[in-house]
Parts: structure tokens; sequence; C-alpha cells
């Protein structure tokens, strides 16, 4: 097996991990790796020995899944459109609670954060799997999704305040959330959302 090969299949789960979790059809995951996989080995020439393989790959990835989800003609179910403030958000009754306990929070939603993650854009999806999952710098990620860094950073705020306004509902209708409000100061709070999904 020649090297590029095997950089392939080191991060082979990975790869089809991330492909899973972007496009909307999951049963054409499977089909999704093997096109990334095949233009990848016919490209390999491009790719520079030495360069961040991942990311390389992550690009290509990243292209065949927009286009699968483009070929399902299906678009994500829209939450309201106040869940796209974080500033309305945080007024919400239950909100800081989450943000303190967040671990606990999602340990107890199960299915439901898989549940509100696909009701992300493709672009919010993958660049919030690229920061908090694959760990790539803001910079890396608009290199693989060939985008501004500003916009990364759009795709990421949105992507987070969409969930977060899902699962809070989610606590409030399992009953979870009954603590009274209190406000956290904005230095706290930051610290706090960076440990929820991201």
């Amino acid at each position: 097996m020649d090297e590029f090969l095997q950089m392939l299949e080191k991060h082979r789960h990975e790869f089809y991990g991330y492909i899973y979790r972007t496009v909307w059809d999951t049963e054409n995951a499977d089909d999704v790796f093997s096109a990334a996989v095949l233009t990848a080995y016919r490209n390999r020439r491009q790719y520079v020995p030495g360069t961040n393989f991942r990311a390389w790959m992550y690009r290509i990835i990243t292209n065949k899944c927009f286009s699968a989800n483009r070929e399902t003609a299906r678009s994500p179910q829209r939450l309201d459109d106040l869940a796209d403030s974080l500033i309305a958000l945080q007024t919400e009754p239950g909100y800081v609670d989450v943000l303190n306990s967040p671990d606990e929070f999602l340990d107890r939603c199960g299915d439901e954060v898989r549940i509100a993650f696909r009701k992300l854009s493709t672009a919010e999806r993958s660049c919030l799997l690229l920061k908090a999952v694959e760990q790539f710098s803001y910079k890396e990620i608009a290199t693989i999704l060939e985008i501004p860094v500003g916009t990364v950073m759009t795709h990421l705020a949105r992507g987070r305040t969409k969930l977060r306004k899902e699962l809070l509902e989610y606590g409030r209708r399992e009953g979870w959330l009954r603590k009274p409000f209190h406000y956290l100061s904005s230095e706290k709070e930051e610290e706090a959302a960076d440990v929820h999904i991201g």
C-alpha cells in the first residue's frame, strides 16, 4: 500500500464520521465517502507531502457533502428567526442554568442533540464539526470550506445559537429547567459558552 493510501486509511473512521454527520440523508454516507476517496486518489499528485493532509482531505470531503445535500433537494428544518439572535436567547428562562452545567444537561438529552444538529444548514454543521470535533482553527476551516474567516465565525455563532435554542426548548418540555433565571457577567458567560458545544 502506497503512502497516500496509508494516510487515507489512518483517518478513515474520522472522515466517515464527519460525512455521516454532515449529509442530510445518512443512507448516502457510504456513497459520499467512496466518491471523496476516489476523487482524492485521482488528485493525489496535487497534495504536497508534508502539508496538512487532513485539511486537504476535508476540503474534498466537504465539497462532496455539499453536493450530496443539494442533490437531495431538501432544506434543513428552520427554527424561528429569533433563534438567530444570541442576545435574545440569553434572556430566556433556564438558559444560564444550562450553561452552568452543560455536560449534565447534554447527558440527559440523548438523541435530542443529534436531532437538533440535523436541523442546521450544511455550512453551520460543517463549521461546528470542524471546530468542535476535528479541532481545526478558524483559519483552517476557512481554507477547507473556501470561505472568509468572518463567515466561518458567523456560521459557528448561528449554529450554536440554533442548537441552544432547540435544546433549551426540549429541556423545558421535559421539565428539567425550573430554576429561577439569573444573570452571569459577560466574562463568565463567554467561559461557559465555550464549554457548551464547541
